[in-house]
């Protein structure tokens, strides 16, 4: 796909060039320029008591930029496809029409959403947490910068439903494109504990930040619906009080203050679960 726009030879070396870099590109853009805004301009207002950690953001680019690396290794053989002519992919609106193209983009969402649920809530499995998306929940109290920070196989597997898509139904180019680049800059987002958009619908940062600290809720993608339909949803707005100062950012005073003193240091996630559920 970029290949074609760029106009470079679609050899599986080039592809995996074109998707490395852009992607590193794109990871170092948006975690950075949302860490320099949240984490260090405005961190009195938006983490007042944050002390940043240069061991765990070195981590955690590491992690970061391996992950897009391996992303990018992985998606070769469907860009090859792609470029080739396989799959559903279309360039002209008129091939199907503007009702399609709205439609496509609902379907496309309905499909993403449910496979990427059901594919995070197994990497929620004993097994397959320890063996591979352990090395995201290490980050437990987040920041940006671990908004890709997975293991490579970890990361695919939660991308590959964007990709299956195209060989799925007929997609547009640009829908395929936009979605794909779309899940970047939303991983960010739901990473830097700054919630400035607050529906129950949408899977915003507050629920992130509660899926970092509890571990088993709030698994889907963009929205809460596979949440509430599984039984994995919690409400940040009702479970704020249970997590300690700092993790999220509490309005107080209406919208205008932000205060949030500084987090603890990350414990075992594991401990603090059994721990949890005793209490309980």
């Amino acid at each position: 796909m970029l290949i074609k726009l760029l106009g470079i030879e679609d050899a599986p070396l080039a592809i995996f060039l074109v998707l490395s870099i852009s992607g590193l590109l794109a990871y170092f853009i948006a975690s950075g320029l949302s860490y320099l805004l949240f984490f260090v301009l405005g961190r009195k207002r938006f983490h007042p008591d944050y002390v940043a950690d240069p061991q765990e953001n070195r981590k955690a680019r590491f992690w970061g930029a391996l992950s897009v690396a391996g992303n990018a290794l992985f998606m070769v053989p469907f860009h090859w496809l792609l470029s080739h002519g396989y799959g559903h992919l279309y360039w002209d609106v008129s091939d199907y029409g503007w009702g399609w193209l709205v439609a496509s983009f609902f379907l496309y969402l309905a499909v993403t959403e449910t496979m990427i649920y059901w594919t995070h809530r197994a990497l929620h499995s004993d097994f397959l947490y320890n063996w591979l998306h352990k090395r995201h929940h290490q980050f437990r109290v987040t920041t940006s910068w671990v908004s890709t920070a997975f293991h490579p196989i970890d990361s695919f597997a939660q991308a590959l439903p964007h990709h299956l898509c195209a060989f799925l139904f007929p997609v547009h180019a640009v829908l395929y494109l936009v979605m794909v680049s779309f899940v970047t800059v939303w991983s960010v987002v739901i990473h830097d504990r700054v919630s400035l958009v607050r529906w129950k619908f949408i899977n915003y940062t507050g629920h992130h930040t509660l899926h970092h600290w509890y571990y088993q809720y709030n698994l889907g993608q963009f929205t809460t619906v596979w949440d509430r339909l599984a039984g994995t949803y919690k409400d940040p707005e009702l479970c704020y009080e249970d997590i300690p100062e700092g993790v999220v950012v509490r309005w107080q005073d209406g919208p205008g203050t932000l205060v949030g003193p500084r987090a603890p240091r990350p414990t075992d996630l594991r401990e603090d679960m059994v721990a949890l559920e005793a209490a309980e």
